[in-house]
Formats: structure tokens, C-alpha cells, sequence
């Protein structure tokens, strides 16, 4: 049985292609919190949200961008629905370049695979 008030840190990595570019993905699994970098193949982290789940009567979570200027805000709004869906922080480093919907779909639906088998 693990304790909760142990420190945990579990890292899982994968790979998958758009189309014939590589998207690499890595998680750091933590007590109650995830660190999630997505990116190509230059793995910068120009970009930094973090999440924390509603908390009382809030319905949505609160997200804040720590490094970067993610004007598109794609980061904040991933890392928000993450928080809000599975009730624990997140931190999210989007490094996908620009980004065409069609990206953000096929990085969404990938890492939402992820995430529900490491979850559950």
C-alpha cells in the first residue's frame, strides 16, 4: 500500500506521430500532481501553466501562466480542464510549435489516453 505523505515521482514517456512528425510526451506523476511536457523534437519549455482543482464552491479551476506568453493560451486551457476533470494540480509545458487545431486535437486526444491509464 503507498502512502500518500510519501514523496512518489513516476516518469512515463511516449512517442507518437502527426502524420510523420514525431510528438514526444512526458508525465511526471506526483502525490495528487502531474508535470506534462509535450513538444517536438528541440525540447524547449517555453511555455509553463499551472492549474490547482476547483476548491470549495468553485466550479472551475485556477490556472496561471508561469513562464511564457501564451497568447493563444492553450496551455492554460488544457491544464484547467485537466485540473477541473481529475481534481488534482497540473502543470503543462505546450513546445508544439505553431499550432494548427488539427495538432491540438490529435496532442489532446493522445494525452487524454495517456493520462486515463495512468489514473486508473
Amino acid at each position: 500500500m503507498v502512502d500518500d505523505n510519501e514523496p512518489q515521482f513516476l516518469i512515463h514517456q511516449d512517442t507518437h506521430l502527426y502524420i510523420t512528425e514525431p510528438i514526444y510526451f512526458q508525465l511526471v506523476q506526483m502525490n495528487k500532481s502531474m508535470f506534462i511536457w509535450i513538444g517536438k523534437q528541440n525540447a524547449n519549455m517555453k511555455d509553463l501553466s499551472i492549474a490547482m482543482p476547483p476548491f470549495g464552491s468553485q466550479s472551475m479551476a485556477a490556472v496561471t501562466t508561469v513562464l511564457g506568453q501564451d497568447v493563444s493560451e492553450q496551455s492554460c486551457n488544457l491544464a484547467r480542464r485537466l485540473a477541473t476533470k481529475y481534481g488534482q494540480q497540473f502543470f503543462v509545458s505546450l513546445d508544439i510549435g505553431n499550432q494548427d487545431e488539427m495538432l491540438v486535437a490529435f496532442v489532446e486526444k493522445k494525452l487524454s489516453t495517456i493520462i486515463k491509464r495512468l489514473l486508473t
